[in-house]
């Protein structure tokens, strides 16, 4: 390895290694000149101008001259080393493994020489040699602190072999060299609890900063051609372009909507708040308005999407399984330009799976283990570019865990990807059809009551706007609303300012009203914080973003129901 002269530059891992290193060589010095005071003592408890009264002998045990003379000479020699090295880690950075293992070798060589010379009153010396192990495992890492405490044994076994006073205490020894092995052992483990620890955070930086990028590009992407769409859209007076324009913009703004509900999803299971409501679904039904659902987006990425019609039934939880079988549909479909995606029920014993057939690009074999990260994506340079920021297929997998299915992936770059769900319990006895309400059917909302609550400004004018254009009568207010008329559904922001939350105001208002009016709470917060506030309340919350199909869906069936009740 080259030398580095200290004032060149470094990288910052290099810096923190010679930070190290130099604190290192400076406890040795202090390690030099609390011997050399220890021995001075030890001196000067016999043969100094304070000699040690007998009544305290016992608390240091004199040392005569001779001996303490030629161990100065030791603590001078060790310190002399120890100077030239703090020099040199001073002058040259970089990583020299042969500068920290002979810095060991010498320390545990003086160490080992003292205590078969001194014997008995140089025990304290022992503690030495274990904090030798400790600091330059500490320092350097679990590889130096395993040769550290290999020097401690290899010292005390040439203690028990040079030293007759030492073979005589054998279980002093034995003691040592426990002591040796269980400190440096546990230092293992403590480092190696770090490292991961330090690993963990840093793959959780990088995640972050991989979502950052992504969910960036994400999000300027639709805004941009939004910003194009718009500007078009003022200069064109043909009532075709327009639509056509119009569309576009509606499929810029379901891409920024995708996106906010995948880390919405995500957000609700970190929080461990979903819970599992299994029931016993009809799956023709859940499969074909899925596939409805993706058809326009299937014809804007020049995607056939197929489905093979079934007639099992499931027991599991209908909104997760929804969430799931989207997901995998959204990847089939978003990395499948130009080929087919097919989705289907292959039955297998008591139980069936739900399978996603994709003729795209492929996932490579290498990527194929990373698949399920939070915000990992396997892209190639040159492929065409996707929306997403990595976090479907972990969505799924985590949903699928907790719902007790199995989620697998097979696929080959080049030829495609079978993406399925497995282990779904089957129900033999016939289950009875759910009406739902088709989101891109036109409903009677005609003369429809609705109070709006909205402190945004822009927010509310587009709701009340929208509201009335589907045939609804909207009383629309910013905050707590005063003279109120009867309504058939109160609509209400979370936050509405002022330290008002729109759960107060859909209290309030039935308080007025004296009726159980229907309620929707519209927020941007995670679903958890707002249901402990509403538990009990009868109040559907939906998070924003929300589409308006799927707002018309919800108040066309709340229409429906109201005229279906006696």
């Amino acid at each position: 390895m080259s030398r580095q002269p200290a004032k060149s530059a470094a990288s910052p891992d290099l810096a923190e290694e010679h930070r190290a290193e130099l604190n290192q060589a400076k406890v040795r010095l202090w390690v030099v000149l609390a011997s050399a005071v220890y021995v001075i003592l030890r001196w000067v408890a016999v043969d100094g101008p304070i000699p040690l009264p007998a009544d305290y002998a016992f608390i240091i045990l004199p040392l005569p001259a001779e001996v303490a003379v030629r161990w100065l000479l030791i603590c001078a020699g060790f310190g002399a080393f120890a100077l030239l090295l703090l020099l040199h880690i001073q002058h040259y950075r970089g990583h020299f493994r042969w500068r920290r293992i002979g810095a060991m070798i010498v320390e545990y060589s003086t160490y080992t020489y003292i205590l078969i010379v001194g014997e008995r009153i140089t025990m304290p010396f022992f503690a030495l040699i274990v904090a030798t192990a400790l600091s330059n495992g500490m320092r350097f890492g679990s590889r130096y602190l395993m040769i550290a405490a290999i020097f401690s044994q290899a010292s005390l076994a040439v203690m028990l072999a040079a030293s007759p006073f030492w073979r005589a205490n054998v279980s002093v020894v034995l003691a040592f060299s426990i002591i040796a092995i269980a400190l440096p052992a546990y230092a293992f483990a403590l480092l190696r609890q770090t490292a991961e620890a330090r690993d963990t955070a840093v793959a959780a930086m990088q995640a972050k900063s991989r979502f950052l990028a992504q969910a960036s590009h994400d999000l300027r992407q639709p805004i941009h051609s939004i910003g194009y769409y718009l500007d078009i859209l003022r200069n064109t007076h043909s009532k075709a372009e327009r639509h056509v324009l119009l569309n576009r913009i509606d499929r810029a703004l379901g891409s920024v909507s995708r996106l906010f509900k995948s880390l919405l999803d995500i957000a609700h299971l970190d929080s461990g708040t979903i819970e599992v409501r299994s029931e016993d679904i009809a799956l023709q039904p859940l499969l074909a308005e899925l596939v409805q659902q993706n058809s326009q987006i299937a014809q804007w990425n020049d995607v056939e999407l197929r489905s093979v019609p079934t007639s099992l039934n499931v027991h599991a939880d209908p909104t997760l399984l929804t969430t799931m079988v989207q997901n995998l549909l959204s990847n089939a479909i978003k990395y499948s330009h130009g080929s087919s995606v097919l989705i289907g029920v292959r039955r297998k014993g008591p139980s069936l799976a739900i399978e996603v057939y994709d003729q795209g690009i492929g996932i490579a074999e290498d990527d194929l283990p990373h698949i399920y990260e939070e915000f990992y994506r396997a892209h190639v340079a040159g492929d065409r570019d996707a929306e997403g920021v990595g976090l479907g297929l972990a969505i799924v997998n985590r949903l699928a865990q907790l719902s007790g299915f199995v989620l697998d992936l097979r696929s080959r770059r080049g030829v495609g990807t079978v993406a399925g769900l497995y282990d779904i319990p089957i129900v033999t006895h016939r289950v009875e059809k759910k009406r739902r309400v088709r989101s891109d059917a036109p409903q009677p909302l005609s003369g429809f009551r609705v109070i709006l609550i909205e402190d945004d400004h822009d927010v509310r004018d587009a709701t009340d706007e929208l509201l009335k254009r589907w045939g609804c009568h909207v009383q629309s207010h910013p905050g707590m609303p005063t003279g109120i008329e009867t309504a058939d559904l109160i609509i209400a922001d979370f936050d509405l300012g002022n330290q008002l939350l729109g759960t107060e105001v859909i209290r309030s208002i039935r308080q007025d009203l004296g009726q159980a009016i229907p309620a929707i709470l519209l927020t941007g917060h995670a679903d958890a914080k707002v249901k402990k506030l509403v538990d009990g309340d009868d109040i559907q919350i939906f998070s924003k973003p929300v589409q308006p199909a799927k707002l018309r869906s919800m108040l066309s069936a709340l229409r429906i129901a109201n005229r279906d009740e006696p």
